[in-house]
C-alpha cells in the first residue's frame, strides 16, 4: 500500500464522494420531444450512458419499457425509464427491474394508466437515492469505526491495519447489500409479483 493513500475515514468519505458524483442523472425536466430509436441512441452517448438499438428494443421486447408511439418514436417517459433502467441494471437483473415497474406501469404498452406519473416517479427516485447517498455521512463513518473496534481484538501488525480494515469494511457492505437484496426479492415476491 506504499503509494495508495492511507485507508480511514477521511478517505471513506472521498470515496463516498466520488460514488456521490459519479451519480449523476440527466435533467429530463424541459425534454418533450419525441425520438426515433437512433436519435435515443445519440441522447444518451452524450452524457455517457452507453445504449444501443439492440438493448433498447430488448427492453421493449421483454415489457420492461413500453412499445415505443406508433411504434416508431421515444417520448420523455421512455427516456425517464430508461434512465432508471441504466442505473438499477448495475445490480438488479432485467426481470428483476420488470417485476418492480409492473405495478406502476399497469399496461406495459402504454403509459396512460400509471399508477404515478413517471416524470413524478423520476423525480423522487434521484430525491431518495440523493438523501441515500448522503445518510453514508452518518453510516459509513459509523460502520468503519465498528470494523476498526473489531480488529483491536486481533493483533494486526501497523503496515497491516489498513488491508485488514478494507477488508473487514467491503466485507460488512457486501454483507448488508446481500441481506438487503434478499429483502427485497421477499417484498417483490409477495406484493409486486404478477403471478400468483
Amino acid at each position: 500500500m506504499d503509494d495508495k493513500k492511507a485507508f480511514n475515514e477521511k478517505r471513506l468519505m472521498e470515496l463516498a464522494r466520488k460514488v456521490s458524483q459519479d451519480e449523476q442523472f440527466i435533467n429530463l425536466e424541459t425534454f418533450n420531444d419525441e425520438m426515433t430509436i437512433s436519435q435515443v441512441v445519440r441522447f444518451f452517448n452524450r452524457y455517457g450512458k452507453n445504449f444501443t438499438k439492440t438493448m433498447i428494443q430488448n427492453y421493449v421486447r421483454v415489457g420492461v419499457i413500453p412499445p415505443p408511439v406508433d411504434k416508431r418514436y421515444y417520448t420523455k417517459n421512455h427516456l425517464i425509464l430508461l434512465t432508471l433502467v441504466d442505473n438499477l441494471k448495475l445490480i438488479y437483473s432485467l426481470d428483476e427491474i420488470k417485476t418492480v415497474f409492473s405495478p406502476i406501469l399497469k399496461n406495459s404498452t402504454s403509459f396512460e394508466d400509471d399508477i404515478i406519473k413517471v416524470s413524478d416517479l423520476y423525480k423522487d427516485y434521484i430525491q431518495l437515492h440523493t438523501k441515500a447517498l448522503k445518510d453514508w455521512k452518518e453510516y459509513l463513518p459509523n460502520t468503519l469505526e465498528e470494523v476498526n473496534k473489531k480488529l483491536e481484538e486481533y493483533s494486526i501488525g501497523d503496515n497491516e491495519k489498513d488491508t485488514a480494515s478494507v477488508f473487514m469494511l467491503v466485507l460488512t457492505i457486501m454483507a448488508e447489500t446481500i441481506a438487503l437484496k434478499k429483502l427485497i426479492h421477499l417484498i417483490t415476491e409477495e406484493y409486486l409479483n404478477n403471478n400468483k
